[in-house]
């Protein structure tokens, strides 16, 4: 088998897989935390999914936004990398980029600065996939 020659992202949804994954969602930061504080690696790519929140009433939203806050904190004392992707499964449940925006701001992040962020993590982490 040949390697492929596109840019691709090994992702997964369980915090075992941290070290072998570019990037794992995390599903439920509360019960994830002491977990992902153990495994987590400079470098590695952690997803919250809005999707998680759009169903929750806003006692629970408001929990969801400090999780990400306690998150975001988490990923700069590691060194690795966060991000917020909508979680869609069809084009009627996708999150618009000023959306995204409020909610990174909500967070207590600047969205300029984590979206150049990003670009540089996801540039990295590609250029170690991609052979040619």
């Amino acid at each position: 088998m040949r390697p492929v020659k596109y840019p691709y992202l090994v992702v997964s949804d369980r915090i075992e897989d941290i070290a072998r994954a570019d990037l794992t969602i995390v599903q439920d930061f509360g019960k994830a935390r002491e977990k992902l504080k153990k495994r987590v690696q400079a470098g590695a790519g952690l997803e919250v999914q809005v999707s998680q929140a759009r169903a929750m009433d806003g006692k629970a939203a408001a929990k969801w936004i400090a999780q990400v806050q306690e998150l975001y904190r988490l990923c700069k004392l590691a060194r690795c990398q966060l991000v917020i992707s909508s979680g869609a499964t069809s084009p009627s449940s996708m999150v618009s980029g000023r959306c995204l925006d409020a909610l990174l701001e909500e967070c207590g992040m600047r969205p300029a600065r984590h979206w150049a962020e990003l670009e540089g993590w996801l540039e990295s982490r590609l250029g170690r996939r991609v052979t040619v």
